[in-house]
This record gives structure tokens, sequence and C-alpha cells, in this order.
């Protein structure tokens, strides 16, 4: 295992400055200060936090290649002491303002920037004036003041306006850093009791209300306000399953831990609340790559931000918890970060993927930028200063993270192995969205609408909503079955707006076998429709510089090798396809064969546009067209196959049969398994409960069902079932 050095930061992070010069602003209205980036109020300041808070960093590092970094250790010690100027001048406390005539502070989120800034801080302290020192004290304990009166919340919904877990962190972090900075202000109990409160509702479950266990003198249940996670560490932070902010919970303890090891102060016992167990299933959200596993998307740019915050999560988890396997997570993260400045070739992180951001929105372009920068210079401080010994790997990763997770009140289930990772998630960010997918290879996860299929009316104007779902776990696997509204809003200018809802639903199951997801799905619409897109499956294929810009799908009759920036759609003239010898996909019925869909620009979540990725579709078609009332548009079922070759998927293929059923929206298909095993999927698609009949003839004697383990025999080759609408059945024939 390669443990990553204060050494291996520093040589990624001093490569910066002189690409971040071009945005370093002079305030013509106080030549003793300046920022970097648009120096506005809110993401504006604290970018400059970040910014001062890296600089300082190299300022003070002792190791730090002035070649490398183009400019002097002088030269970057007065940036970072010109924006600490900035900061601490542009403040409510303050006698100046920021670049757009505002003064900063005093909200729900102010104390962020700060906490991110403060280690950078810390190694300026030998650098300072007593002014500055003077200005640091009464911002803090402005900040802190200004907390006292903020409310602590708690929901697990964010529908429901109080699901504040990462803001009751960090307000929580900076009252207490604030006690142990100035243990002589007058409202220290004040703030440390509110600093309390913060802490114990930031990783908040709904059986803290019961808990007796005693924390900071008192019972947990005394603290308790309400519930920010559900019951088994799910997170609706924005409104969908948000792996990202799991991680941002555990940096902004990172923050403050760390402060306390470098200046000697004893961590306040609430800090840590819940973040081992939180812990537990982060860390099984992420590829072995270290790239994060968001099985419930992204609403922002792909690799920033909660990406980014990552690393500094992995110290605290390697530093606190003893984690084993968190350095190499830890150093597989840093690769990422490495692998982005090096195709941008200029030492910035994001001028060639993200360039079209810094064109329409400067003010967050360099907020991405001090973000990675930001987190560098944590590793190379905190390595330094602390021993961040490795622990001993006593179990390899993938079998200390392997087994199933479900949070079923928010419709989320995942099962790792060894060879497979498959997640399907009802309330993602583009929902719904699944993944199959080896969990060593993070470049070829993208988010959006993954496995979901995509039927869009003409004018359409809304996002698809959960009707309704359900799901079950067992040994190896998982069965989910749920409908989406795809359409909920379709305008046609001049009055006209759509009623139809367009019901698409799905029956998915992965198997115990280490290799394979199922994907079935059924889309009816009720009346005359004029439609944009219907995409079977879409498996999307990111094909962007963290696999150098290239695919290649081996097919039945051809290998197409493509780049990331081509466009336009493709019949792939094959039923499978294979992709880089890792994934493969086998259309089972609905379509003649795979289609290959490529938009010829960068897409995803986010402002501006952040990755290229193409789409695998069974069926697929685009452009405008009407169809009649009662239209099916899908109906479709396909195989993803993980860690597969090219020979192992069409195998699959051969293998894989759909039997003959009594009912017409009965679909079933039986597959053969990668364990050597026989599975068959029925689902219903109708909306009223049948008998009904599914035909196996003499390939099989019996079926054993994976959810209730009951086994059935079979009577003259027909396995007989009664399902209620969108009920499904998965089994292992004998």
């Amino acid at each position: 295992m390669v443990t990553p050095s204060h050494l291996d930061y520093l040589r990624i992070l001093e490569r910066w400055p002189a690409y971040a010069e071009r945005f370093w602003w002079n305030d013509p209205a106080r030549p003793d200060l300046g920022c970097f980036g648009t120096g506005y109020n809110s993401w504006g300041v604290q970018t400059n936090q970040k910014y001062l808070g890296a600089m300082a960093i190299l300022a003070t590092h002792p190791e730090l290649d002035e070649a490398a970094a183009g400019r002097s250790r002088e030269a970057i010690l007065d940036r970072a002491l010109r924006a600490l100027r900035y900061s601490l001048a542009t403040h409510v406390s303050g006698d100046h303002h920021c670049s757009d005539g505002t003064r900063w502070g005093h909200t729900w989120i102010s104390a962020l920037g700060i906490e991110r800034m403060m280690h950078g801080v810390e190694a300026l302290e030998e650098h300072l004036t007593d002014a500055d020192r003077a200005g640091l004290r009464r911002v803090l304990t402005s900040e802190a003041d200004a907390l006292l009166t903020m409310e602590v919340q708690g929901t697990k919904w964010a529908r429901d306006g109080g699901n504040k877990p990462e803001s009751n962190i960090w307000n929580g972090a900076i009252l207490a850093r604030v006690c142990h900075m100035y243990p002589d202000a007058p409202r220290v109990p004040d703030w440390m009791e509110k600093a309390h409160r913060f802490l114990m509702n930031g990783i908040s479950i709904a059986a803290d209300a019961l808990d007796e266990r005693e924390v900071a003198g008192r019972p947990v249940r005394e603290w308790h306000v309400g519930p920010n996670f559900f019951d088994h560490y799910a997170l609706d932070h924005h409104g969908y399953l948000n792996v990202g902010y799991m991680v941002i919970c555990l940096s902004n303890i990172a923050f403050l831990h760390f402060a306390c090891t470098t200046h000697g102060w004893t961590p306040p016992e609430s800090l840590y609340h819940h973040a081992a167990d939180l812990w537990d299933l982060v860390k099984r959200l992420v590829f072995a790559d270290g790239r994060l596993l968001r099985i419930g998307g992204d609403s922002r740019q792909r690799y920033c931000y909660c990406q980014d915050y990552l690393i500094p999560a992995l110290l605290y988890c390697a530093h606190h918890l003893d984690d084993a396997h968190a350095t190499e997570l830890e150093a597989g993260a840093l690769d990422l970060i490495r692998q982005e400045q090096a195709a941008s070739g200029d030492g910035s992180f994001h001028s060639l993927r993200l360039g079209r951001i810094l064109e329409i929105n400067p003010y967050y372009y360099t907020r991405l930028e001090s973000d990675k920068a930001v987190v560098l210079s944590m590793g190379a401080y905190w390595r330094r200063r602390c021993r961040i010994a490795p622990t001993p790997v006593k179990v390899e990763y993938e079998d200390a993270v392997a087994g199933g997770w479900e949070e079923p009140e928010h419709g989320a289930v995942f099962h790792r192995s060894k060879r497979r990772l498959a997640s399907w998630s009802w309330r993602a960010r583009e929902a719904p969205q699944g993944l199959c997918l080896p969990p060593t290879s993070g470049h070829l996860a993208e988010w959006c609408e993954n496995l979901g299929g995509r039927v869009r009316l003409l004018g359409e104007q809304g996002s698809r909503t959960v009707l309704e779902h359900q799901q079950w776990s067992f040994p190896g696997g998982f069965l989910t079955t749920g409908t989406m509204a795809d359409s909920t809003k379709a305008v046609l200018p001049e009055g006209w707006i759509s009623p139809e809802r367009a019901a698409h639903r799905y029956a998915v199951a992965a198997l115990p076998d280490d290799r394979t997801l199922v994907v079935l799905e059924y889309c009816r619409v009720g009346i005359r429709a004029y439609l944009t897109e219907a995409k079977g499956l879409k498996l999307n294929i990111p094909n962007d510089l963290f696999n150098d810009f290239r695919r290649t799908y081996r097919t039945a009759s051809s290998i197409v090798v493509t780049t990331g920036d081509a466009a336009g759609s493709r019949s792939l003239e094959s039923s499978w396809a294979n992709i880089d010898d890792a994934l493969g996909v086998v259309g089972l019925y609905g379509a003649d064969s795979l289609w290959l869909f490529q938009a010829g620009r960068r897409r995803a979540s986010g402002y501006g546009e952040s990755l290229y990725y193409d789409e695998v579709c069974f069926p697929c078609r685009t452009g405008m067209w009407s169809v009649d009332p009662g239209s099916v548009i899908l109906d479709c079922g396909s195989l993803v196959l993980s860690g597969v070759t090219a020979e192992e998927t069409e195998s699959a293929g051969q293998q894989a049969w759909v039997p003959a059923c009594e009912d017409p929206l009965i679909r079933a298909v039986v597959v053969g398994g990668g364990d050597g095993h026989t599975y068959l999927l029925v689902v219903h698609f109708g909306d009223r409960e049948t008998e009904t009949a599914v035909e196996l003839g003499e390939r099989a004697s019996a079926a054993v069902d994976l959810v209730s383990g009951t086994e059935v025999r079979l009577s003259a080759g027909r396995l007989a079932l009664t399902l209620g609408s969108g009920e499904a059945r998965l089994a292992r024939l004998r």
C-alpha cells in the first residue's frame, strides 16, 4: 500500500499559484487588500478564504519549490496575508466592503469558509501583526455571537425545510474553535453550550430522541432536535440521496479534529457523534480508485466539490478512526486530482474539462479551483504536522466493504462484491438511477438517469417523479420495482399543457451471481402524444480525460472505437456489446439492436458542462414524432454484466431467453447467472391483480423465490403465479 506523504500534496499544489495569479484582484480602494476570484459576497468570499488557506500552507512549507510554483515564497506569503486581511476587513464587523459593495457574515453558511481556511491561518501565525490578530478575534467572536440566536434544525426530508446536517456541524465546530482560541471571552459557556447542540444534531438519527447515553454532561435525547439522517444513514440533502454531503459532514468534523490535534486542545465530545457510524456507510460508497460512488447522483460538476472534500474526511478517518483502508482511498483520490491537473497542462485543476464554466461564470469557476487547492493544502499541512500512520491492513478493501445495504423509506439499495457493484435509487438527483459496474472502475460511472431509460414528450419542462416503489434485499443481491412519471409538465406554446403523466414502470434485479443486473421497462401513453426521445436502458459510459477520451465497443458485428466529443446515434447491429473488456450489455427483448448515442458535447449536472459520456440504449429514438392514444413507447428488457469480456457477454446473451406468458402484460426473462445457476424474473406491468402462468417447459422443475425462500414445483413445465399491479418475482430455477 502506498501512503501519500505531505510532499505528494505539495508537489501538486505548488504548480497552481502561477495559474491562480490571473484571478487575483487588487482592491483599488485599499491597496493593502486583495482577493482571489470575484471578491463578491457568499461563495466569492469563501473562494478567497480557501485560496488564502492554500497559499498560506505553500508560503510556510519548508520544502516549497519556488521554481515549480513560479512565484517566490515572499510573493506567495504576500498574497496569503492580503487575502486574509480582505476577508477580515469586509466582514460585517469590519471597516470595508466586498467588491460587490456588500459585507459578508452572520449567515447560516458564513462559518464554512472560515473553517476551511483556519489551518492556513494557523500556519501564518508568526507572520501576523497585532492588527491581524485583533481582526481575527473580532470576526470569530462576532460570528460566534450571531450563532447564539440561530435555530438548530433537523428533518430527514429536505422538503420539510430543516435538513441541516453539514451546517449544524460547521456552526458547532466554529463555536467550539472560538471557545478554545479565546477562553477569556465572557460568552464562552454560552458558545460551548450551543456548539454541543449544533454538533449533536449534525449526524442525527431518529433513535437519538430516546438515547440515554450521556454526551457533554447530558443524555443524547436532551440534545436532540431532530433527525437529519435516515435510520441507516441515508441523507436526503438537496432533495436526493446525497452521498457527497455525507462526505461534507465528515470533512467538517475533520477541520476541528485536526485543529485540536495541532493545538493540543481537547475535542468536544459532541464532535464525533455518529461519525464512525456514518463512515461505515461512506466507506462502502467509494470506488477502489478513490472516486465517490454516488448511488443517488450529483447535482454538481463531476469530480469536483464533494469529491475534493473526501480527502480531509479520509485523513480524519485514518488518523482518528484508525481505518486501515482510508489511506488507500486517499491515494486514489489524490491521483484523480493529479491526473486532471496533468491533462490541463497549465497548473490549473479544471481549465481543460471545465473551461466552458470559466467562460460563463468566473464566480463559480474560481470556487471550483479553490476547492482542490485548499484540500491539497490540508493534506500537505496535516500530513506534515500530525502523525497519520497507516494501520496494518488485515482484510482486503473489497472484502471489508462487501455486502448489501438498503434504506427502504428512501428507496435506495445496493449490493457490493468483488466483481460487481449494483445499486438502484428511486430518489436520485436524476431519478431513477442504477449502477452495475466493477467496484474498481470509478471512471465507468456516470449518474444521470443511468439505467433508467427515458421517454420525453415534446415541450417537456418538468422532471421525473416517483409514483411508487418497493425493494427487497437478499444474500447476494436485491429486487426492486416501481413507477416513475416520465412526463410531468409538457407545454406547447400558445396554451396547451399535456395532461399525460407517462407512467414508466420497472423491475430491476441484482442476481446473487456477482455479475448480473436485469432491467425490465414498460411505458405506455394514454393520449395522442408528440415525443422527442425514447431510450430504453440508457447505460451511461463516461468518455473523457479519466479514460483518455477513448472507449472500445465489441459487438457481434464489429469493433467500434469512440471518442467523447463525437456526435450522433448509430445502431450497433448487435443485441450485445462489451465495453473495454469490463462491462457487458445484452438486449433481451424490445428492439433488434443496441444503439450508441453521443451528444457531441460535455453534459452532466451543474453549471456549464462537465463530462463527455456515451449512452448505450435498447432501443433508441430521437427527433420528433407522434403516437396514437394507448401506444406502448418502451417495452424492453436488458442485462448489464460487470467484469466481463466480450466472449462472456456474448455467452450470457446466448443463455438468456424469454418464456411465453399467459397474460399480455406479464414480462418474464430467464438468465444464466455467472455462478452457473439459472434465474427467472417475472413482473406484472398491468393495473389489476392477475393469475397467470409462465411457460418454462422441461428446462426447470422447481423455482426457489429469492426473497421469501419458498420453493414452488412446476406443473407440466408451467409456473403458476398470482401477481398484483407492479409485482415481481425473482427465482432460482431447478
